[in-house]
């Protein structure tokens, strides 16, 4: 038991020491962190230089130097992204396709209703087309007539005046019964003569100068009562002949 003992006394010596050594040590690291803290900030002093020395100011000319940038910072240019073309449609799909392109051309076909109304309007169309064609037939035919009517009345009332410059001559011998002789008579609206102006001679002078004489001293001839009519016979072309044929 001594022995024991005897033994473990050297372990618990060299722990104390240890102890008192690491205590004094946490002393000392104390009294001088506060001793460190108290202490005033040194002081310093500045130069100021009217001129920067020669080495600075080489220094200071030269080029600064050029950042290369790293390996890994250097962005490298990213490659466009093909699209990818699209398969090519199966035959089924083509078939689908122009069968939706048929149907959206095709327009919508019309109800009943909507062609009934469409047949109507167009027969409606048609007889007033028909119409309008009689009513310009019968407006061509009706204008026709009056024309007709108007140069017969003008012919008519031309052949009176005739006659009665024909009653008015004082015929001269020797006239060929086929002489004729045409003048240009204007009239005032009374049937009075202003002029007459011989347009073609029949070849004797005596028959021509009878038949001017006869066309003033048959005035006033005859017009017609229309005042249409009477436009007709401001200008006449007369034809005189020594008897009506």
């Amino acid at each position: 038991m001594s022995g024991a003992l005897h033994y473990r006394e050297p372990n618990r010596l060299a722990a104390g020491m240890l102890a008192m050594a690491v205590h004094g040590g946490f002393l000392l690291l104390l009294m001088f962190g506060v001793h460190w803290q108290n202490r005033a900030p040194d002081s310093f002093s500045v130069e100021l230089w009217q001129s920067l020395p020669l080495d600075e100011a080489v220094s200071m000319n030269e080029p600064a130097p050029v950042a290369v940038p790293k390996q890994e910072e250097v962005a490298t240019p990213k490659q466009e992204e093909v699209p990818a073309s699209p398969p090519p449609p199966t035959p089924q799909a083509e078939i689908e396709l122009r069968d939706r392109k048929v149907v959206k051309k095709t327009p919508p076909q019309p109800s009943a209703r909507e062609l009934h109304r469409r047949r109507e309007a167009e027969a409606q169309r048609r007889l007033e087309e028909q119409a309008e064609q009689r009513r310009k037939a019968e407006q061509a035919r009706v204008r026709d007539e009056v024309r007709a009517a108007t140069a017969a009345e003008v012919g008519r009332y031309q052949d009176m005046i005739r006659g009665k410059i024909r009653h008015n001559i004082v015929m001269p011998p020797d006239v060929s019964p086929n002489a004729e002789v045409v003048f240009k008579v204007t009239l005032l609206p009374g049937g009075s003569v202003l002029d007459a102006v011989l347009l073609k001679s029949s070849g004797n002078p005596a028959y021509d100068e009878a038949t001017e004489r006869a066309i003033y001293k048959a005035q006033p001839l005859p017009l017609p009562t229309d005042p249409l009519l009477k436009k007709e016979f401001r200008e006449l072309r007369l034809t005189i002949r020594p008897e009506e044929k």
